[in-house]
């Protein structure tokens, strides 16, 4: 990888790759890898990574709380199956994710000393607990296939005056045979991520679809109370509502001082995003999802049964953090001091609607800006799944999170960036071996 810090730019270059993440990155070995299984000499073609920042891969290294959970675990099917619920999405990225696996990203790093582990849901995580340990791989990849990196470049536009790109940065201009665009979508702005690809793609006629938060926290118009934040619930139910249930997640939740974040919060944003600014969405929790609420009686007739003389709480702390103990028996108007040996029928049932339906609070906002990925982007129908390259123009590409997919949580974002970056790359390679 040459690296230039005060980019001395060059006047041309072979491909040129807009964006230094994770499609960037891979979309660049893709291209080597296509050139040298051609017999072609690194030093015959440049291809040349332009980044915004200082570093790359800032969000690989931001990504898990800076843990990085890579990629996720699995045949690829059940990974787009898993992560990517909309079929337009499956459908687009199936090419990919066969032209680049989960294994083949492990194998690279394992190469390169990062070992890794898989969490029991499936999540890939460096055994290291440090994804600057996945960065400097990354980069160590980049090294050994001869990438040319820029970074501090902030691409102001592209265009194809004639038969050549021409990317133009500050006074500057390269022009470029074929042209990678991989700039991310709009989460996250301080990173870098702040729309440029968006606007080139709809310079050159795309269309776009209005980006919107997918992986993102979720606040409420009134914060909740100051004894639940920072409260953790463990495999609840998340359940959103509008008129009726919009949508559901079962997974971790983290109460804030603003609203709610955690695995089930960011897995069900993307569909509050879509509804809540036309319609009021509350959230609420089911603390037993794996239970009907027939079961949950018949389980708390039992305690009754075999525990006449002890508190209802007690069952309650055993299974969640006592902060939150309280907040139910209030929702469900039952004595904090209840006992079972005088719980009456109708209790039970408020306590169980209370159990299986807790208000947590009316969706305020889903911040985009906050968001780990955002959804939206260059529409799927105008490119070309099995090649990423534009259909409207040719020997252009998109790769990541500029296109019109955001998956679920769980490394599946990374691995659609891996894996669309690293075709868009063998594709347009390709066309230099001809």
């Amino acid at each position: 990888m040459l690296v230039s810090k005060t980019p001395c730019l060059p006047e041309c270059a072979h491909i040129a790759i807009i964006g230094g993440g994770a499609a960037g990155i891979c979309a660049a070995l893709g291209a080597r890898a296509q050139l040298r299984r051609h017999g072609i000499p690194d030093a015959h073609t440049s291809i040349c990574i332009f980044e915004r920042n200082p570093e790359l891969g800032i969000k690989i290294r931001i990504s898990g709380g800076g843990k990085c959970n890579i990629t996720h675990a699995g045949e690829m099917m059940s990974v787009l199956s898993e992560g990517f619920f909309r079929q337009n999405e499956q459908r687009f990225l199936k090419p990919a994710f066969y032209g680049l696996t989960n294994n083949d990203v492990l194998q690279w790093l394992r190469e390169r000393g990062v070992e890794t582990y898989t969490r029991p849901n499936g999540r890939v995580f460096p055994t290291s607990g440090k994804a600057l340990d996945v960065l400097s791989a990354f980069k160590r990849l980049l090294s050994e296939h001869e990438i040319q990196v820029f970074p501090n470049v902030h691409i102001s536009s592209v265009s194809r005056p004639d038969d050549a790109f021409a990317v133009a940065m500050g006074d500057a201009v390269v022009k470029a045979a074929q042209v990678i665009i991989a700039t991310g979508g709009v989460s996250y702005s301080k990173v870098g991520t702040t729309g440029d690809g968006l606007r080139f793609a709809k310079a050159f006629g795309h269309t776009v679809v209005t980006p919107y938060a997918a992986l993102a926290p979720i606040y409420f118009t009134k914060p909740p109370e100051a004894e639940l934040v920072g409260v953790s619930l463990r495999q609840v139910g998340l359940l959103a509502r509008a008129s009726r249930v919009i949508a559901s997640r079962m997974d971790d939740v983290l109460i804030t001082h603003l609203g709610v974040s955690g695995p089930a919060c960011l897995s069900l944003s993307r569909e509050i995003a879509l509804v809540c600014t036309s319609s009021a969405v509350d959230l609420c929790v089911n603390f037993f999802p794996k239970f009907s609420a027939d079961d949950l009686h018949a389980k708390l007739l039992q305690l009754q049964q075999d525990h006449p003389t002890q508190f209802v709480r007690t069952f309650l702390e055993q299974q969640f953090p006592d902060a939150v103990v309280p907040f139910i028996f209030r929702a469900a108007n039952v004595p904090v001091e209840q006992k079972w040996n005088n719980f009456t029928k109708d209790k039970r049932r408020t306590l169980v609607e209370t159990l299986k339906c807790f208000f947590l609070g009316r969706v305020k906002d889903v911040p985009i800006e906050r968001g780990e990925v955002s959804a939206g982007g260059v529409a799927l129908s105008e490119v070309n799944p099995k090649t990423m390259e534009s259909r409207l123009v040719a020997n252009l590409y998109f790769a990541g999170e500029v296109l019109d997919v955001a998956g679920e949580v769980g490394g599946f974002n990374l691995q659609a960036a891996y894996s669309t970056g690293w075709v868009a790359g063998q594709t347009a390679a390709g066309k230099l071996c001809v």
